[in-house]
């Protein structure tokens, strides 16, 4: 055997088991790095204070440490790293329930199901489970509220630099944030630019209620608008927003969305922030894409795809705006 088709089998053993976003949500449960805040501590001392066994706790901090997530500062000795840092609970731009919700049983469930999404195009999740993923959160108030919550902490890390991104958000009187969640989002647009007059966050009641208590909306003028977008939108609004909600959708829906959109605001603009399909995209955005495919059967759409959906629903996608993240904003206006 050959050097090379040696290495080539090493680094394929070395992808077949991805340990490490296991070992990540681990170490976001048992609150590690908030554990080594004040200094480096060995393996005994953290299993003492965390409950776990100290030789599986040893075994999972020596995957973590070949990302540069901790370091064994000597031997059975462990710190934290800047990355370990972001996996302290309620830290600026924390990543520590995201870290849990991406490690989450149900959603390691889909990926080992991926065969079934790859051969039919159905959500591995739905054969699972036998419902759709957002029927099963309904029935699952601690899972729909820890999903909730991460894609909160997502959005505390790059809504404000998105809303910084397109202006426009302050010429506009109304801005309604359709599929807002908690209202993370929403906040940072309002707080990027305080002229905009009124704010309204849709989303379905049991978000809704959630947010009703986000201490991030104290002192924001935000209407709260519960209910099914599908059937219903707010009207009076100069934008239209979303945060990474378009591809949960197939096109017939979406456009059904748009149209209900502009029925109810008929000179608003769209202004999505989404994820965009195209060439060179990083690795992150392929792997949520196929997160998309396995749980709700969603995909990323291309610049092409997005101009097609607002042509059917009456719009006209004028820019797709760069916002320093993965994100893009895609903007559209209304024919006449």
């Amino acid at each position: 055997m050959s050097d090379d088709v040696q290495a080539d089998i090493t680094t394929l053993h070395e992808l077949m088991f991805p340990a490490a976003g296991q070992c990540i949500r681990v170490a976001a449960e048992l609150n590690l790095a908030d554990v080594l805040a004040d200094g480096p501590l060995s393996t005994a001392d953290l299993a003492e204070r965390t409950g776990a066994n100290a030789g599986a706790l040893r075994l999972a901090l020596h995957i973590l440490t070949d990302d540069d997530i901790f370091e064994e500062v000597e031997p059975d000795v462990w710190a934290n790293t800047r990355r370990s840092k972001l996996l302290r609970a309620g830290v600026e731009n924390s990543q520590h329930t995201m870290a849990q919700f991406a490690g989450a049983d149900w959603l390691w469930a889909s990926y080992a199901h991926l065969s079934h999404s790859v051969t039919t195009g159905k959500a591995a999740f739905d054969e699972i489970y036998g419902i759709n993923l957002w029927a099963w959160m309904g029935r699952n108030p601690l899972k729909g509220k820890q999903f909730n919550d991460a894609m909160d902490e997502f959005s505390a890390t790059v809504g404000p630099s998105i809303a910084k991104s397109y202006p426009k958000f302050g010429e506009a009187g109304v801005v309604a944030d359709l599929g807002g969640g908690k209202g993370t989002f929403l906040a940072n647009i309002l707080a990027a630019y305080p002229q905009v007059s009124k704010g309204v966050l849709v989303d379905q009641p049991s978000v809704i209620d959630q947010a009703r208590t986000n201490p991030e909306l104290t002192g924001l003028n935000i209407d709260f608008f519960p209910g099914d977008f599908f059937a219903d939108v707010p009207t009076g609004v100069d934008i239209y927003t979303c945060k990474q909600i378009t591809h949960s959708w197939n096109d017939e829906r979406l456009v059904a969305l748009l149209k209900r959109c502009r029925d109810a605001s008929p000179n608003a603009r769209i202004a999505a922030a989404e994820l965009v399909a195209r060439p060179g995209v990083s690795r992150f955005v392929r792997n949520f894409d196929l997160i998309m495919l396995v749980t709700m059967a969603g995909f990323l759409r291309s610049d092409e795809d997005f101009a097609n959906v607002f042509a059917q629903a009456g719009y006209r996608l004028t820019r797709v705006v760069p916002t320093n993240t993965a994100f893009s904003i895609i903007e559209a206006e209304p024919v006449d």
